[in-house]
């Protein structure tokens, strides 16, 4: 059988200048007041955090239904038989099951994986997917090789201000205020423990401590050179480059990811926000 892989904007598809025979993605939603974009389509990275900057409340959408059958049926037309679904996790999104009606609708064959987090795993996941099903690879297979990876995987988010967190619903105000009055910086975490659900970590004083708390994590995790490391930052440019020194020094051998958040997660966490993510190395047979 011929099959299709579709991750979403999420994971950074359209921002890789990337194209691989077989991995498609589907963009998710970003929405300001009553005008929806599609991520990374119709809206940069940068245009969303610009509206960031100008104190803009937004919020992110799942890809609408008509979207996702719309794209199912077009890969039956390409002679696809199946598609193996690796989108942002259902902790956070409902675009697992928006693909699962929609495969229904489309009359096409469906199965996914659950990667616990968005952004550079789940890029990288679809990337690994797409190998091991042109290897021949059938798709239990695949899971079994992408389980493997997903439980020594683990996403931290840094936000920086946690007034935009009250104001989105995530804090309360009197929380936010006591925390900026303390300069307290939660270290929040989604991994396949938490069901891809964002939990808090830590809660230290300063970005430098949080940064310092999440490399002692990967060390004590065991991150060497079969693992890739990425970190991203919502304009926190100073920030993102004494991780980078640091983490350059802690992980020498280690593949080391550097850009912007996606914006799926930056409208959530706002400005000045740093997020990483560590991820077992796939192997390939």
């Amino acid at each position: 059988m011929k099959t299709a892989v579709i991750v979403d904007s999420g994971s950074n598809y359209f921002n890789e200048n990337f194209e691989m025979d077989g991995l498609f993605a589907i963009p998710l939603q970003i929405i300001d007041g009553d005008k929806a974009y599609l991520e990374s389509v119709e809206i940069s990275n940068d245009q969303v955090n610009d509206l960031l900057e100008q104190g803009k409340m937004l919020q992110t959408s799942l890809p609408s239904l008509g979207k996702i059958e719309e794209l199912f049926k077009n890969l039956k037309e390409q002679g696809y038989d199946r598609v193996l679904g690796i989108p942002i996790t259902s902790g956070i999104s409902g675009t697992i099951n928006a693909m699962v009606t929609a495969a229904q609708f489309a009359e096409i064959e469906f199965d996914y994986i659950d990667c616990y987090t968005t952004a550079r795993v789940e890029f990288d996941l679809g990337i690994a997917a797409r190998k091991l099903l042109d290897q021949g690879h059938d798709i239990p297979q695949v899971k079994e090789v992408l389980a493997k990876v997903i439980d020594k995987t683990d996403t931290f988010i840094v936000p920086d201000d946690l007034t935009h967190l009250s104001r989105g619903g995530r804090l309360s105000p009197l929380a936010a205020k006591l925390g900026g009055f303390l300069k307290i910086k939660p270290i929040l975490h989604l991994n396949k423990d938490t069901k891809g659900v964002i939990e808090p970590f830590e809660k230290v004083r300063t970005m430098s401590k949080a940064i310092d708390t999440v490399i002692n994590e990967m060390k004590s995790a065991g991150v060497d050179e079969t693992y890739a490391i990425t970190v991203v930052d919502v304009r926190a440019h100073d920030e993102l480059d004494a991780t980078v020194a640091k983490l350059k020094k802690e992980f020498p051998n280690t593949i080391l990811h550097v850009g912007q958040l996606i914006s799926t997660v930056s409208v959530h966490c706002g400005i000045g926000s740093i997020a990483f993510q560590y991820m077992k190395l796939p192997e390939f047979v």
